[in-house]
């Protein structure tokens, strides 16, 4: 799970340096990181708020920017 994380920390990282010019995306990329940071050290306990604040996070993107679209599997 540590290298899961990692990875994605690092995306979110080259991410938060292409929008930087946008303070609402740099805003959503900065929670996005400080969920992942704080993920990394969780209890159970934690990680349930945590789960809680992602699909928070997720409703509001869906109600931002509407459904993501479907995946295309070949």
């Amino acid at each position: 799970m540590a290298a899961s994380l990692d990875q994605a920390l690092l995306y979110f990282v080259d991410l938060r340096v292409q929008v930087r010019g946008t303070p609402e995306a740099r805003d959503i990329v900065d929670r996005c990181l400080r969920l992942l940071t704080a993920a990394r050290t969780a209890d159970s306990a934690t990680l349930a708020r945590l789960e809680a604040a992602v699909e928070a996070l997720r409703g509001e993107l869906r109600d931002r920017l509407g459904p993501p679209p479907r995946l295309k599997v070949h």
